[in-house]
């Protein structure tokens, strides 16, 4: 399969005029732009603007973050993270500075693209479509921060120097979300249906309205959703593979998938490109558990228990229900997971389990990681119709998705019935696809919902949650560069 746009390929100028390891909010001068200088051409700006897609998960925390702790995945207690623990959760928190650097980095890099590309002198076509490309990334990035932390600042142009950032403040949350509603609807107009095989990997049109549904959603604005993802569906550039495990592997990346009548389908919205001994994921050593060894070349090994399913979890299946087999997975080539760090734990997701036939590396893997699937286009738009009409028009689609399944069609269900058939329906087709914790925060529910899990392991999240704990503290080390004007979020003080 030809695969050639993946992130990791920038050039090595890039290092010096962008943003890398540091943090951009304490950038030293020398790794800001000057004005005339870059990018000149049109070799500059394609790079310019791989170099804001390199951002996306870039940091192996913001893609934790989106997992743990919820109903349905929880970390073993090898490493009491204090983001999934609750416990010692400071403005000094490592994992809060992480994920406030790499989406700034993915910000400074977005605007290099929007702000100097629009003057090179280069293909008309091409030019607007990149600056396009860069809206969608750099809305990918704020809806990001938004969710962690609230409010913060909006930097949409390209600094000369740190010290234009002294003195900045919090833009609300209503300011965040006009700036990623603008920049996705410029998107939309700007960007393809679909790519040639060399560009698989670059946002489209739907990319950019899916994430847009998505921020309607969060805003509770049932209706602008509602009609971008009509748009996405009537499109029929979508459709449900029949087989769900066919989603899962490097086998499946970009590829079209017979439906349930033999009709080849595109279920892949937009992902996140990984290749193997260039630029590898890490999941697969993330959803193990840890110390357990298995054998074979179709397993992943003892792994860091991250990511493991909860036993809350486990009883959302419903009897019959074919996703349990890939979803929930208790052994291994005969080898039962148990986890010797975490009593009671050891099952793992099968999602990411290595199937290329060679043996997986260690923060390596080759597998791209979905942000959009078309049944969660599918069961956002149940979710729109059940919220402004009532559960009569939402049948139609969450029909499909358990269809799918091998589950019975719903029926007969009150308004309040069929939002929770919604909720865990989302938990069972797109767990560990980093949608659940995003979804119990946008329905409010994130903190009681901890609260009331069974799960065994989860005992000290469950009893330290705080209902401040929905957003991250802000970095201190922001505040102080801020000389104070950056202000911390309540509980955290």
């Amino acid at each position: 399969m030809n695969r050639v746009f993946k992130y990791s390929f920038l050039l090595l100028c890039l290092l010096v005029v962008l943003p890398s390891c540091k943090d951009i909010l304490t950038e030293e001068p020398t790794s800001f732009l000057t004005p005339g200088t870059f990018p000149a051409n049109e070799k500059d700006a394609i790079a310019a603007t791989n170099a804001a897609y390199s951002r996306l998960y870039g940091s192996i925390i913001s893609f934790y973050y989106a997992f743990t702790p919820s109903d349905v995945s929880f970390q073993g207690r090898h490493n009491t993270r204090p983001v999934s623990y609750f416990t010692n959760l400071t403005s000094l928190n490592g994992d809060a500075v992480v994920m406030w650097q790499q989406n700034y980095q993915g910000i400074a890099r977005a605007n290099t693209v929007i702000e100097l590309v629009p003057e090179v002198e280069m293909n008309t076509e091409l030019r607007a479509r990149l600056v396009a490309e860069a809206k969608f990334l750099r809305a990918f990035y704020y809806f990001e921060l938004v969710r962690v932390y609230g409010g913060v600042p909006i930097i949409d142009r390209v600094l000369s120097g740190p010290d234009e950032l002294i003195g900045v403040t919090r833009n609300s949350v209503e300011e965040v979300y006009a700036l990623i509603e603008q920049d996705l609807n410029d998107a939309m107009g700007g960007l393809p249906d679909e790519y040639p095989d060399s560009d698989k990997g670059r946002a489209t049109r739907w990319a950019a309205a899916s994430m847009l549904a998505k921020v309607h959603m969060t805003q509770q604005d049932f209706r602008s959703a509602d009609d971008i993802l009509q748009q996405i569906i009537s499109s029929g550039q979508f459709g449900l593979a029949a087989d769900y495990e066919s989603l899962f592997g490097e086998q499946a990346e970009h590829q079209l998938l017979p439906d349930k009548d033999g009709n080849l389908v595109n279920e892949n919205v937009f992902d996140i490109q990984w290749k193997q001994d260039e630029r590898g994921d890490f999941i697969q050593n993330w959803v193990g558990s840890r110390d357990v060894e298995v054998g074979g070349t179709t397993a992943i090994g003892g792994g860091w228990e991250n990511m493991l399913p909860t036993q809350d979890f486990l009883l959302m299946f419903e009897e019959g229900d074919k996703r349990k087999a890939i979803s929930y997975v208790t052994e291994l080539d005969g080898n039962v997971l148990e986890s010797p760090r975490t009593p009671g734990a050891g099952p793992i997701t099968g999602k990411y389990l290595n199937r290329s036939g060679a043996p997986p590396k260690n923060n390596n893997g080759g597998q791209n990681t979905y942000l959009f699937r078309y049944s969660d286009i599918l069961l956002l738009r149940a979710e729109t119709e059940n919220e402004l009409n009532g559960p009569s028009g939402a049948y139609a689609f969450i029909n499909q998705v358990r269809d799918r399944a091998g589950l019975p069609a719903l029926e007969s269900l009150d308004q309040e019935g069929m939002r929770l058939a919604i909720r865990k329906e989302r938990a069972t087709e797109l767990s560990f696809e980093g949608h659940r914790k995003w979804d119990l925060l946008r329905w409010g529910i994130f903190v009681p919902t901890i609260r009331n899990t069974i799960e065994p392991a989860m005992e000290i999240p469950r009893n330290n949650i705080q209902e401040f704990h929905v957003l991250m503290p802000v970095p201190q080390r922001e505040i102080d560069i801020s000389n104070g004007s950056i202000t911390q979020n309540p509980g955290y003080e």
